[in-house]
């Protein structure tokens, strides 16, 4: 199975869902829509432009606790930094993940959508089967 996302239609939001192959590809998969949902050609597409920031986040808990951090990590450093990612990796570790991400101003990516302000909490899920991982997610403008 190969990774990807998709958005689904809302009235008032953005709301999306994620797999992959693997936990962490999912998750990956759901932080580079919340990208694409508000900048164009950033963590969906990496060559955009140089990176100017590079930092790493390591998160324990939950498969919903760690979807949740990813994603509220991207909006945080959004808000806090001005920073958008372009490259997002997200790797396994013993209790949790570990969030790679290569990042740039604002100002120098073109901004298409509303900035998003929160993840909501309900309707936040993440699966696996035996064909891989799932989740979904509405994320406040």
């Amino acid at each position: 199975m190969s990774g990807g996302f998709r958005f689904q239609p809302h009235t008032a939001d953005i709301r999306f869902e994620a797999w992959g192959a693997t936990r962490e590809e999912c998750v990956a998969q759901a932080a580079r829509a919340l990208v694409a949902a508000f900048a164009e050609g950033c963590a969906a597409q990496p060559d955009h432009t140089s990176p100017d920031y590079t930092n790493t986040v390591e998160f324990h808990g939950t498969d919903e606790q760690l979807l949740l951090a990813v994603l509220d990590e991207i909006i945080y450093l959004l808000d806090t930094e001005g920073t958008v990612p372009l490259h997002i990796n997200v790797r396994p570790r013993p209790t949790g993940l570990a969030l790679d991400l290569t990042s740039v101003p604002a100002a120098d990516v073109e901004i298409t959508g509303a900035a998003p302000k929160a993840v909501a909490l309900q309707g936040l899920h993440i699966t696996n089967n035996d064909q891989g991982w799932y989740c979904a997610t509405t994320i406040d403008v």
